[in-house]
């Protein structure tokens, strides 16, 4: 059981798994398995490989150099040294006190981070990691909790998986906020997914990754440092303002958002922003509307944070502290575990704020 932090519960909103390679040859059914992910050599670092090609970027916006250093204090976590092991994991949680992870992909992140010649085998993969998650997370279920990995590159498959996430026990599903085959999040296409969401009660979750093939605003630099700095919460807030101002949240008033692991800082200008345009516009040219956007983000949305955001007092201030997600990025080497933990309690918020962040809004996002 996880250590007691007094008397606050911590739900982890942004975890990882480190999934092994292994996973395909073990879950992918036998037609596709011979042409699914392999991690192969280029230019010095391992990658992974599909349909003939790399799955990140090599140029712009490059995959990382293992030999560049980073900040590691903390971070070598028991499930990084065992790479995919469940007890590792829970002892590492029971150790600072954390209740429940959320668990995202990371190698299988990568793979939607591209367009296919035969999206059949990007949906195959996808449903190959979420019954590897469902069978992970049997160590601890109550614990260890997961989002469903889904194919956007063809909607009625990804339809189709969301459903069998859900009965396998998925909590939300894993999408990335990149355009994809020239469809943004708002496209009319997807409307039958956010219909299959809003049925099925599973969030929506938005979690950019690194160095994809698809367009992104990290592609406008040359290395992986400056990339990063500039994706994650630019497309967080591209997504976001998309889904709002193009009606999708309108017409779908019960689909659940959750944006994770681009801070939080930007939210409170960014709302601004768009309330900015209500004002000079209105719905001139967004005539489906009938709310401001700021009660939109207020139905719909959560935004995640690192508990060491300086500028979080001031999101709480301005926005209010029940749409914000605690998370930690855990086993990431650019994960703040286990010291956004205590960074968070030590901020000079409220306890019931740190109640709620801990918490409370990421048991109602989630419906745990």
């Amino acid at each position: 059981m996880p250590a007691v932090r007094d008397g606050l519960r911590i739900l982890d909103a942004d975890a990882h798994h480190m999934e092994p390679v292994s996973i395909w040859d073990a879950y992918l059914p036998e037609p596709f398995r011979e042409r699914g992910p392999r991690v192969v050599e280029l230019h010095g670092r391992r990658i992974q490989r599909i349909e003939g090609e790399p799955v990140v970027r090599h140029r712009t916006y490059p995959w990382p150099d293992s030999n560049v250093p980073h900040r590691t204090t903390g971070m070598l976590t028991r499930v990084r040294l065992v790479r995919a092991g469940a007890e590792a994991r829970l002892a590492d949680m029971d150790a600072h006190g954390v209740d429940v992870q959320i668990l995202f992909p990371t190698a299988a992140g990568q793979l939607l981070g591209r367009e296919y010649h035969d999206p059949a085998l990007l949906a195959a993969c996808c449903g190959a990691y979420n019954r590897w998650s469902r069978d992970y997370a049997r160590a601890a279920p109550e614990r260890l909790r997961w989002a469903g990995l889904l194919p956007l590159q063809d909607v009625k498959l990804a339809v189709e998986e969301a459903h069998r996430a859900a009965d396998l026990g998925a909590v939300g599903v894993y999408v990335r906020p990149n355009p994809v085959c020239g469809r943004g999040l708002h496209h009319e296409d997807y409307a039958p997914l956010w219909t299959a969401l809003e049925a099925l009660g599973l969030p929506l979750c938005i979690h950019d990754g690194s160095s994809p093939q698809l367009p992104s605003y990290g592609e406008r630099m040359s290395t992986h440092t400056a990339g990063h700095i500039l994706s994650h919460p630019f497309e967080a807030m591209g997504a976001m303002m998309s889904l709002i101002w193009y009606g999708v949240v309108e017409r779908f008033p019960r689909l659940r958002i959750a944006h994770l692991e681009a801070d939080a800082g930007w939210l409170p200008w960014w709302l601004q922003r768009m309330e900015q345009h209500w004002e000079l516009s209105g719905t001139a040219e967004h005539p489906g509307l009938t709310l401001g956007p700021t009660e939109y983000f207020r139905r719909n949305f959560w935004v995640g944070c690192r508990g060491d955001e300086r500028t979080l007092p001031g999101v709480l201030e301005l926005v209010g502290d029940d749409r914000i997600l605690f998370t930690t990025d855990y086993p990431h080497g650019d994960a703040t575990w286990p010291g956004g933990i205590p960074a968070l309690e030590a901020q000079p918020i409220p306890r019931e704020s740190l109640r709620r962040i801990f918490w409370d809004n990421g048991a109602r996002c989630f419906d745990l």
